[in-house]
Order: structure tokens, then sequence, then C-alpha cells
């Protein structure tokens, strides 16, 4: 009794600790009602009669498979089943990932992409394809999960604890991506699924169908007994229209604004000073989404001692976006010379995070486009051999490519001298202008009512920016494990592996001229424009057109590609090789009565570097070489205290290697009037080096159920981060001198936290077939980014916390799932520039799944997610006044019938 009551007072203290992150969350009374009803049965189960055996399907069979895969691995980690993502509202891998115990991740155009985890961002995560790592599209190293529907991977494995034979990369963790093993499957010979999928913040939008749909078939056939393929496809068609408002940031650098060196400026004449924004942006995106995947698998083993199986995975995405937009424009005070032009206004610290711009803004109506196609491609053999007494061969080849293409167009229209009022308060997010002012009316009967450009001027009003970014990895690994005898050492594995990559990025832009500037609005038929009012949040009309392509036609005879040049300033190319040999010896046996494995090792792991690029944006190109190494040991051992009982011990050091953009050679400096500044890639980058430690308990105290608790510790040096490495001074004002940014290796710090998992069927209910899958994760760190320098972000990705709580149902023939996620602030690099970090405001959503099973070869599903239309809000500058962009994403449904036979 002492003793239950020793840890009752530990419980009741720590949750008085982490009651606010609980209360946060919502998790805090469900947690608590779970935990009693769990040591309520462990305290009668000798009482109550022995359980009947019951078979399980569906989600449920689902969590149990992902049980069986974490308590039977030698690693901290966690795992997800085909199932178990099919029952998840996902529409593609990535919501499904982010459910798992320690993972969050940031939503883009209203899909959840990149990962962190244990608090640690995208630049840490490493992340694989059936163990082999994978090129992307994405400038950095991360891998956008949103690229994957759901129909193409069967099962998710997160490793959050090192191995010598773990390919180097993932200080966070690893996340690996599995394609199915016809040889071991045991389900249906072919399953077509279809169906639609539906957003609700696009219902409204002129020329705009909501309606999306997705279609998959795939087949798996035994050609004999030794022989096996599995082939598969997937199309669909996403909708995710939104509305965006967006800050440009604040006038609050002294080194572009000299007149600011003293503090912020006076804005109304009475005194009041405060930064303003340098403008702000409405945008509606009219967007689909449109994904394809390709995959096919072939698996021979014509003995029980050779195995040979080749896998190909083909993917492509691409954005489409029609894009009415407002700039507001000139609203910085950049000199002081405006004082007097604003009023009603709200401060945040110095922050004018609310006012009224009287007369001085310029309204810039953008109609826009933007498409983007990013493909990848995989391919891979692995070659088995056991024929050797006690020696395993394994070798793999594989090759991955990945390629991206994007463009914006936009010709834009100005209406000048305007009073609107601005307004980047959290919860007050919008634009507005007083009754009477003409940006209200920008147009009447279909024409535009303001004056546009002048013909002297008239190639201003238009921009035309592409970019291609490439990616190529040729690698091949040989492992080898070799079983022993020798006491409690049972085995030697080692293996040496070689990879080489390409990455390059090549930007374009042009602008378009008309020879008939003076006639370009009369050639436009009547009533080729409309307004769009938007209704999410406080905003000015919208300038709608029929198309962008169809003003384009009408202005400049179609937009010309053959007119884009490369811009030089922004083009690099970086090559890497990779090697790394490896052995660990493999133990197992009794301590103190106590079952175990454990394993030692060591990796050696050696990169080279060659990156190319034009310095300053000049025409000469020019080539940069290192090379670093690395020697990574680990250890693990796991302990069976108990027949349901694991403890787990881990120790390593890891390293992350720098993502490749920021290891580009060159520099590009900006000299436009009022915003120069200079950015550079460091290809002397050494890669994040962490030593840590990982204890995990876990208890499996009845069937389907799991508690675990998880302790890390991370010591993280070499850390990355953006700083100013030079200056240079305007040469036509010698009182003002500009910054150039940028990647340089410094002080690192400690992460630390603590993971917890609860999930049991509630077999104690009268109803049976409800049960609850949970998980926590509390992360601390001293680790700061470089910028901005009298108020850091903290570390990329840290989230104070986690949280997940699912309710299910699972029986007859019928599943339900109703998801809770929810996910503190943090600092995440949302743009294609991965270094340009912001802060996403605390977010918590909620989604439904349902599915009926009403033969054995037909069954139903329909999805919910985002059902509390949680918008996300990110901010600049560590500064919550300072918004970066508000997006209003709506609700998604998607209903799907899949047949089985």
């Amino acid at each position: 009794m002492a003793h239950t009551k020793m840890h009752a007072n530990k419980n009741a203290q720590h949750a008085k600790k982490y009651a606010p992150y609980f209360a946060r969350t919502g998790l805090f009374a469900a947690i608590s009602m779970v935990s009693a009803i769990a040591v309520a049965q462990d305290t009668n189960s000798e009482n109550s009669n022995p359980m009947e055996e019951v078979t399980v399907t569906g989600m449920r069979a689902a969590l149990d498979k992902a049980l069986d895969v974490k308590q039977n691995s030698n690693f901290v980690m966690d795992a997800l089943s085909l199932e178990d993502i099919n029952s998840t509202p996902a529409i593609t891998i990535a919501e499904a990932l982010v459910r798992m115990p320690g993972v969050s991740g940031v939503r883009d155009r209203g899909n959840e992409s990149q990962a962190a985890i244990r608090g640690m961002g995208p630049r840490m995560v490493f992340s694989t394809l059936n163990g082999r790592e994978l090129a992307t599209s994405e400038p950095g190293r991360a891998v956008r999960y949103e690229q994957f529907p759901s129909e193409m991977i069967s099962a998710v494995e997160v490793y959050k604890s090192q191995s010598a034979d773990l390919t180097e990369g993932g200080i966070a963790g690893t996340i690996n991506l599995k394609t199915l093993s016809p040889l071991n499957h045991s389900g249906p010979t072919y399953t077509v699924r279809a169906g639609l999928q539906y957003n609700d913040a696009g219902a409204d939008l002129p020329n705009y169908d909501a309606l999306g749909n997705r279609f998959s078939l795939s087949t798996v056939q035994s050609i004999t007994d030794e022989f096996a393929i599995a082939v598969g496809c997937s199309a669909q068609t996403q909708k995710n229209a939104y509305a965006s408002f967006q800050g440009w940031g604040m006038n609050n650098d002294a080194t572009w604004q000299p007149a600011l060196a003293d503090g912020p400026a006076e804005l109304d004449g009475d005194g009041t000073r405060g930064y303003v924004p340098w403008g702000a942006a409405l945008e509606l995106k009219g967007l689909t989404t449109e994904r394809e995947g390709l995959i096919f698998t072939a698996e021979w083993a014509p003995s029980d001692d050779l195995s040979v199986k080749y896998d190909s995975l083909y993917t492509d995405v691409g954005l489409f976006e029609e894009t009415p937009s407002n700039w507001y424009q000139g609203l910085g005070n950049w000199d002081g010379g405006q004082n007097g032009s604003y009023r009603d206004i709200e401060l945040e610290g110095d922050y004018a995070a609310a006012a009224t711009a009287v007369g001085i803004a310029e309204v810039r109506h953008v109609i826009a486009k933007y498409r983007q196609e990013s493909s990848s491609i995989s391919h891979g053999i692995n070659v088995k051999y056991d024929g050797y007494e006690n020696l395993q061969i394994s070798a793999d080849i594989n090759y991955s490519h990945a390629e991206r293409d994007g463009y914006w167009n936009a010709i834009w229209f100005d209406q000048y001298g305007q009073t609107i009022r601005y307004d980047f308060r959290e919860g007050s997010e919008g634009v507005s202008a007083p009754d009477g002012g003409n940006v209200l009316t920008p147009t009447a009967d279909g024409a535009l009512t303001f004056p546009s450009w002048g013909p002297e001027e008239w190639n201003q009003a238009n921009a035309n920016e592409g970019n291609h970014l490439e990616d190529t990895m040729l690698g091949g690994n040989v492992d080898f494990k070799l079983a022993v005898d020798a006491g409690h050492l049972v085995g030697v594995d080692f293996g040496i592996r070689h990879a080489g990559r390409e990455k390059e990025n090549s930007p374009t832009s042009f602008v378009m001229t008309d020879p008939e500037q003076a006639t370009a609005m009369d050639r436009l038929p009547e009533g080729f424009f409309t307004t769009y009012e938007v209704t999410e949040f406080p905003s000015t009309p919208l300038v709608y057109a029929e198309s962008y392509d169809a003003l384009a036609e009408a202005f400049y005879g179609g937009v010309d590609y053959s007119q884009a040049e490369l811009r030089n300033g922004d083009y690099w190319l970086v090559e890497e090789v990779n090697n790394a040999a490896y052995v660990k010896l493999n133990f197992e046996g009794e301590l103190a009565g106590f079952a175990y494995n454990a394993n030692v090792g060591v990796r050696h792991a050696k990169a080279s570097i060659d990156s190319t690029g034009y310095p300053g944006g000049g025409d000469t190109l020019q080539s940069v070489s290192n090379d670093y190494s690395h020697t990574l040991p680990s250890a693990t051992i796991n302990v069976d205290i108990h027949d349901d009982m694991v403890v787990r011990l881990s120790a390593a050091r890891a390293i992350s290697r720098p993502p490749v953009d920021e290891m580009r050679a060159g520099e590009f400096i900006n000299l436009t009037t009022g915003a120069a500044n200079g950015s550079a890639g460091n290809p002397y980058l050494e890669p994040y080096v962490s030593d840590q430690i990982d204890i995990s308990y876990e208890w499996y105290f009845a069937s389907e159920s799991l508690f675990a608790a998880t302790l890390f510790y991370k010591d993280i040096s070499n850390y990355v981060g953006i700083e100013t490495i030079g200056t240079f001074q305007d040469e036509n004002d010698p009182e003002r001198s500009f910054t150039i940014s940028g990647p340089v290796n410094g002080d690192g710090g400690y992460v630390k936290g603590v993971e917890f998992t609860f999930q049991m069927p509630f077999n104690f209910l009268p109803v049976e077939g409800f049960g609850v899958y949970s998980n926590l994760a509390l992360a601390d760190s001293n680790v700061m980014e470089f910028t901005p320098i009298n108020n850091p972000y903290t570390m990329a990705g840290l989230a104070d916390y986690t949280a997940t709580a699912d309710l299910w149902y699972s029986n007859n023939r019928f599943d339900a799932r109703l998801g809770y996620k929810a996910t503190s602030d943090y600092t995440t690099g949302f743009t294609w520039n991965g270094a340009e970090l912001n802060t996403i405001a605390p977010e918590a959503s909620l989604g439904l799944s349902m599915s009926y099973t009403f033969t054995d070869n037909i069954s139903a599903r329909v999805q919910a997610w985002n059902l509390t239309n949680e918008p996300a809000r990110l901010t600049r500058d560590n500064n919550n006044a300072s918004l970066m962009r508000y997006d209003d994403y709506g609700r998604g449904y998607m209903a799907d019938v899949t047949f089985t036979f």
C-alpha cells in the first residue's frame, strides 16, 4: 500500500507540473479517466473471469499490428500499418504521419507537409523509402510527405533511437516509408477504390468547382509459388481553395532605414511612435492539386536461401492556382516623411499591429497564375542470400530522381493614394477601407473604374518568374549478418554504403512588353472583370478576371516563355558523395534473471561536397570543395522485465547533414532601392552533431493495449543557423549599410523531453468495440536560432507539446475514428527558402473517419478533416504583431467505395 501511495503522490506532482499542457490540449480529463480505468482493470484482474479470445479486424486489427511491430523491435520506434493509415482522416500519408507520438507538421495549402520529430524540424529528420535515402524536389533534404497518396504506402516506421546499421542523417529520427512485399501478402488479389472529395472553402468561388475525386487500383499476383508481383496506380484531384491575408514584415531594420536608428518613427503627429508594415496582401487561392502515383514490385524467392526484390514508386503532383490578389503597398513609414498619415493606432510593444493609413496606400490589384509540377521516381533492387553457414549477405542498389518546375505569372493594375486599415492582431486579422473609398468599387459593369498604368510604363505591369530544380541520387550498400555462438555474443553485423547526389537549382524571370500599350484596355471584351468579396475575414474587393491566360492573351498575345533568362545570382549546383562503413555486435541472454538483447556498434561516415555558383550574380561560374567525416558509436539494450514489460536504453552519437541549398556557392546581392540586402550559401558547413540518450518503458498490459513512456536527451553541437556574415555600403548613400546573411555553424545546446502513448480497447464497457489511442509529447530546449539578433527564435521545430487523442469504435463491420490533434506554437520554415524562419501559432484540429464493410468484397468510407475550421497563423521576426500569413483553409470531406476480390 505504501508503494502505491508513493506512486500516487508522484503522479499528483507530475499532474500539477504538466497540467497547463494537458489543459491546453484538452487531454487532461480524458487521460486521467482512461488511466483510472486501466488501473482498476489491473487491480481486479485476479478476480475477473478469463477473457474469451477475440479475433479483431479492421481498424482494431491495424492498431494491434502496429503494437506488434513496436514490441518486437530492437529500437525506440513507432509504426503505422496500411489499415491504420486508411482509418485516419488522411488524403495523403502526411496526415497519418503527424498523428504519431512526438511528430508534428505544418500545413501548406491545407495539407500537412514536412515533419518535425521531438521538437526538431525537417532539417534533422531523415526520410527513407524501403530503407533508401530519397531525392527530393525541395531545395534542402526534407521530404514533402503530401506527395505520397495514402494508397501507395503499406506501412510507416519512425525510428527515434540510433543504431550503427541505420543510415546516418536523422538526429531527430528516421521516417521509413514501406511498400508492399507481394510474397508476404495474404490479402485480396485486386483492390479498387473510387470516391469524391469536397472543400467547403471553395464553394462560392467564381469559375471554380470545389468537388474533387480520387481513384486507385492495385493487384497482387502470385505467378508461381516463388514469384509474385504487385502493381498499383492512384489518381487524385483535390480542391483546396482558401483565402489568405499576409504581412510583409515591419520597418524595424535601421540598416535599411537609418532614420529609424534611434527607434520607431512618429506616426500620427501626436507623439505616437511605432514600427509599421512595409505592406500587406490579400489572396484568394483557387487551388487544384492533382496527384498521380504508380507502384510496381516484383519478388522472387527460388529457394529458402535466395530472395530478390525489385520495387519502384513514381509520384507526380501538379499544383494549379488562379489567384486574384490585392497588394497594399506604401504602408511603411520609410524615413519619417509620412508622419501624421496614421490614425487609430493599436500598439503591441513598439509595433503598430493595427492602424489606418490615410491616403498613402497604393492598392495593386493582381491577377496571377501559379503552376507547379513535382515528380519523383525511385527504383531499388535488393538481393539476400542465406546459403552460407551462419552468414547472410544483402546487397542493395537504388536510384531516385526528383524535379520541380514552377512558374508564377502576374498582371496588375494600381490605385494610388488610398486609405486602408490593416489589422495584424490575433483574432482580428484583415483589411478594410472607409465608406466611399474607390478601392471598394474597383469595377463597374465589368470594366475597371480606376486609372491603370500609363502607356509609357505599361511594360512594368507584369512579372513572370520560374524555377527548375533537379535532384538525382545513385547509391548502394552491402550488408553482412554473421551468426556466432560465443556466450552472450550471438551475431556480428557489418557493411558499407556509397551514395552520390547532384542537386541543381535554375531560376528564371522575364517581363512582357506590348507594342500597342495605349489600346490594351480597349481590347478586353465587355464584362471581362468582376469583383469578389472574401467573407472569411475583413477585406476589400478583389478584381476577378475570366482567367489569367485570357488577360495575358488580350494584352500580350499570350505568354512567351522563350524570353526567360537565368537569374545567375540564385543559380546553384551541389554535388555530394557519401561513404559509410559500420560494424555492430549483437548480444542475447539473461542478466540477473531478466531476458535481454543488446547491440554495440560504430559507424564511420565521410562526405565530399563540390558546390558551384555565380558569385555576386556575375557571369562566371566558380566551384568550391569541402569534405568532412565523423565516427558515430551507438549502443542499445532491451530488457524484458516482465512478460508484458520492456525497458529500452539507447545511447548514440548522430549527425544530420546540412540542407543542400545552404551549401550552395556564391552570393546574391539585391540592390533594389530601399530594400537592398544579400544572401549567401556556405559550402564549408559541418553537419549537426548530437550525443543522445533514450530510455523507454513499454507495458503491454492487456491484449491490444499499451502504456509507454520515453525520456530523451540530446546534446547538439555544430548547429546551423543564419546570421550576418558581411556588410557593404550603398554607393549612393554613404550613411546606409546593407547586410549579407548566410548559414554558419554555431553553438547548440540540449533538447530534452518525454513522450507518453496510451491505447486500449474498452473491454469493461457493456457495449463491445470502443477504444482509445492517445499520445502526448513534451519537449524543451535551450537551442536558439541565430535570428533576429536581439530576439532570436526558439529552435526550428521545437513544439512544447504535441498531443493526439483518438476515440474509436470497431465492431460488426463498422469502424469509426474521431481524431483530435493539438500542437503548441513553434518555429518553422514555411517558404521555399527553408532558412527563412517564422512562428506558427498553436493549432488544434478535429477529424472523423467512418467505414462500413457491406460484404467481404465491398466497403465504403467517409472522412472529414479540419472540422473545427482551424486557420493557420504564422508570424515573422519572433513578433506576434508582425503577421506573415493567416490562411483560412476550410473543412474537407471525402467519401469512397472499395472493392476487393
